[in-house]
């Protein structure tokens, strides 16, 4: 049988999974894992930059920013690897999820839609100088 390495935390993360479960449940709970794990981390930074917040908010706003990078993170490394192909997405999965575990979604989405309404806004010949 030829030997196996861990290369990457995904690959540390579907060993330890296997240890659980059999070999194919960790091939897929092992990424999942490790984009949970690092999404916390992030969520743990943004929720100590909030405003101090009742207990249940404060919960609440961590389980949504998890639940965010859950969703998201398999595409964004997708899309990463589409424009970077020396990139595999097994490596870009842990600091895409802290990323957008860390993020203030609130106030990237505002900034993106002033960007949106802006630029429409000029395309319409509403622009600043009239």
């Amino acid at each position: 049988m030829p030997e196996r390495t861990i290369t990457d935390i995904v690959g540390l993360f579907v060993f330890l999974a296997a240890l659980i479960f059999s070999r194919e449940v960790a091939g897929v709970v092992g990424p999942y894992l490790v984009i949970v794990i690092a999404s916390s981390i992030g969520a743990s930074f943004a929720l100590a930059r909030r405003e101090k917040t009742a207990r249940t908010s404060a919960v609440w706003f961590f389980f949504r920013q998890v639940g965010l990078a859950v969703l998201l993170t398999a595409s964004c490394a997708a899309i990463v690897n589409a424009y970077r192909p020396d990139l595999l997405p097994r490596v870009t999965v842990a600091p895409i999820a802290l990323l957008i575990g860390f993020m203030d979604w609130p106030w990237a989405l505002g900034k993106l839609q002033r960007f949106a309404v802006g630029s429409l806004d000029l395309l319409r010949g509403k622009g600043g100088a009239q």
